[in-house]
């Protein structure tokens, strides 16, 4: 009942959702050569792997991934120059200091793009968010009767008030729970949310 009362504690009393949006830095990407980095496939799975993983070294990606270490740095350099990736700490192993990155805490915004280069994102997003969902069975809750996966959708009727109060207090948790930390497992999430 944890999260029930961090929803509480997030409640918005009437706030409009631009007064509020403020919650972690975005970076509006702006351009194809912008795009084309952010949407690189080993890219997308490197921040993946540091969404689910936390922190990591080149040569840790590298094996994950299996990819060399230069080409892992060379990925992770090329993100953190959007600003998506960050330096997290360094690490003396065996001689050799270790640079960890981990995933910015940042919103990236394809709405300065055209149009179709937005639908482009979209389908990408969705068929990996599909891709992964469906690779393996999954049931609605796991052996112990918690929560595993669903996939919900429908229509919700909402004055403009309470639409920027949902949106705000989805956002709003979102942003406190994407680090990993101690006793919490990863759960992938997708959100469309538009006025018909």
């Amino acid at each position: 009942m944890q999260i029930v009362q961090e929803l509480k504690d997030l409640s918005l009393h009437n706030n409009k959702c631009y007064d509020t949006f403020n919650i972690m830095k975005t970076i509006l990407l702006q351009n194809d050569t912008q795009l084309q980095i952010f949407m690189h496939p080993k890219r997308q799975d490197i921040l993946h792997l540091l969404s689910i993983d936390g922190p990591a070294t080149a040569k840790m990606i590298s094996d994950t991934l299996n990819m060399t270490p230069s080409s892992a740095k060379h990925h992770l350099l090329k993100l953190q120059g959007l600003g998506v990736v960050e330096e997290d700490h360094t690490q003396l192993i065996h001689g050799i200091t270790a640079t960890y990155y981990r995933k910015a805490e940042v919103t990236v915004s394809f709405g300065a793009l055209a149009q179709e280069k937005q639908k482009l994102v979209l389908d990408f997003v969705s068929h990996r968010i599909q891709d992964e969902l469906y690779a393996k069975p999954r049931t609605h809750q796991d052996a112990e009767g918690h929560f595993s996966a669903d996939q919900l959708s429908g229509i919700v009727h909402l004055s403009k008030e309470q639409a920027d109060q949902v949106y705000q207090l989805i956002r709003s948790f979102i942003d406190s729970h994407e680090q990993k930390q101690l006793g919490t497992a990863a759960y992938a999430y997708s959100v469309v949310a538009y006025r018909v």
